[in-house]
């Protein structure tokens, strides 16, 4: 009965991406759901898309490591949930109205008036985002070993077939509503195994005496304070930057929907928020002597509950896995696709060839990452971590300086996003000296190469501001530089 419930979700999805592929027309339906997504799938889709195999693996393993003081990295996801729906949202839902735009290297190119920072953006998505694919494909490779008793590299194989297949077929119509159903199996499934573990552990005050016999901290401060505000940090700066977020503002309706959805986003985020700490501590008192952390959730699902809810749970983990890949994947196919071959190198297509192009494009994206993933990986979550202060470090301050202050230039957003990610990557290298985490680093590099650089170089046209600002009026053509 478990593998039952987990093949009829894989089939599932695979048959909404089918019946999803009549409704894409072009390539703004492909890539941004033609912008017409309305509160709750809109909602889901944002839930589901920061939502992964970090959060449903990764997370569940941390707290099975260090204990509830992890769980602190909420709040501050949440914190720039409400700066991105207040702030941000109603300025990238007008510039996609009014310029059709589809991609972050869109808004970043247009605003600063310059292809090179289209292409350094690209590139940087590769990179950071190439990263966590390969996360999320050793995440479900864990599952299916558990369950199947497969070879992980043979479980990599299914999981990238499964992704590619329904994200080449309907685009962000088919993953917008995948999510639906994925956020759903994903509350539900965490939830219903929340009471059968903590029950197994004797109940919730004997599950916390017996945490502090194994070590004290599990239930105090397991993680260093220090660390734990690195990692909070990382994940608000990476939030605010987060393309596969910020994408998503394109594709609901209006700013009230995203303020709605939003909303809707959170109710899914607290359930799962309190069901994954929950699962992780009770895991480490049932078993205490797993080979990884990481398995801590599949073996809760496996072991643990009854069939058809271990079903539940295991489709719950694959549906973190999927919603955040296949968003993921998108976003990497229409870089390339979109912003390389169209807007820089001017390729003269029709919709239909652009649309073809675009879905051949994300099959390789979906292909190139396997090879890395059939090699061992640190924990899910360490490469998110590292991960989200890379991305935090490229793209929140071009976006926000870009967003909110007229004088941010082409040259200051171009050394902020190369200083950003080479300080982050050096600082990481080296092993975080001094103690210091790569964010404390990365971040100040980007801020202060934005504005120093910025201050001393030519501003932008208003043609390049008006999108963006009110009170610009465009007084002659703009371009876009070299």
């Amino acid at each position: 009965m478990l593998i039952t419930v987990l093949l009829l979700y894989m089939v599932a999805v695979i048959m909404i991406g089918w019946y999803m592929k009549s409704r894409i027309q072009n390539e703004t339906d492909f890539l941004a759901a033609g912008g017409k997504l309305g509160v709750w799938v809109g909602g889901m889709t944002l839930a589901a898309t920061q939502m992964s195999a970090g959060t449903a693996i990764g997370s569940v393993g941390f707290h099975y490591q260090v204990g509830y003081n992890y769980a602190w990295i909420w709040l501050s996801i949440w914190a720039s949930w409400v700066v991105m729906a207040i702030y941000i949202a109603p300025k990238m839902k007008s510039f996609f109205n009014t310029n059709k735009a589809l991609t972050i290297p869109d808004l970043l190119g247009t605003r600063y008036e310059s292809n090179v920072i289209r292409v350094i953006s690209v590139i940087i998505l590769l990179i950071c985002f190439g990263m966590t694919i390969v996360a999320e494909l050793v995440g479900g490779s864990y599952l299916l070993n558990v369950v199947f008793d497969i070879p992980t590299s043979t479980a990599v194989l299914i999981i990238a077939a499964l992704f590619i297949a329904y994200t080449v077929m309907g685009g962000l119509f088919a993953i917008a509503y995948t999510d639906v159903l994925q956020m759903i199996i994903f509350a539900v499934g965490f939830a219903i195994a929340v009471p059968f573990a903590i029950s197994k552990a004797g109940g919730f005050s004997a599950m916390n005496e017996k945490l502090a016999a194994i070590d004290p901290n599990i239930v105090a401060n397991g993680m260093p304070s220090g660390t734990l505000m690195a990692i909070t940090i990382s994940f608000f700066i990476m939030m605010l930057g987060y393309p596969i977020i910020a994408i998503r503002f394109y594709s609901i309706k209006d700013n009230k929907t995203i303020r709605r959805a939003v909303g809707v986003s959170f109710i899914f985020q607290a359930i799962v928020a309190v069901s994954i700490t929950l699962l992780g501590v009770s895991a480490r008192v049932i078993y205490p002597d797993l080979a990884s952390p990481d398995l801590a959730s599949a073996t809760i699902a496996t072991d643990l509950l009854p069939p058809v809810l271990g079903g539940l749970l295991l489709a719950a983990i694959l549906a973190a896995i999927q919603s955040t890949v296949s968003a993921i994947l998108l976003m990497l196919g229409s870089g390339i696709s979109h912003d390389i071959m169209k807007q820089v190198m001017k390729r003269d297509l029709s919709e239909k060839q652009q649309l073809k192009i675009t879905r051949i494009v994300v099959l390789i994206m979906g292909i190139l990452p396997i090879p890395f993933a059939l090699n061992p990986v640190p924990l899910i979550q360490q490469i998110w971590i590292n991960a989200a202060a890379m991305i935090g470090s490229s793209f929140a301050i071009p976006i926000l300086l870009g967003l909110f202050w007229k004088r941010a230039t082409a040259a200051g957003a171009i050394v902020s996003m190369v200083g950003g990610i080479g300080s982050a990557i050096l600082w990481l290298v080296l092993g975080n000296p001094f103690g210091l985490d790569a964010v404390y680093i990365s971040m100040p590099v980007s801020l202060l190469g934005m504005i120093l650089v910025s201050l001393v170089t030519k501003p932008v046209s208003q043609e390049a501001l008006q999108p963006f600002f009110k009170d610009s009026k465009s007084s002659k053509s703009g371009k876009i530089a070299g």
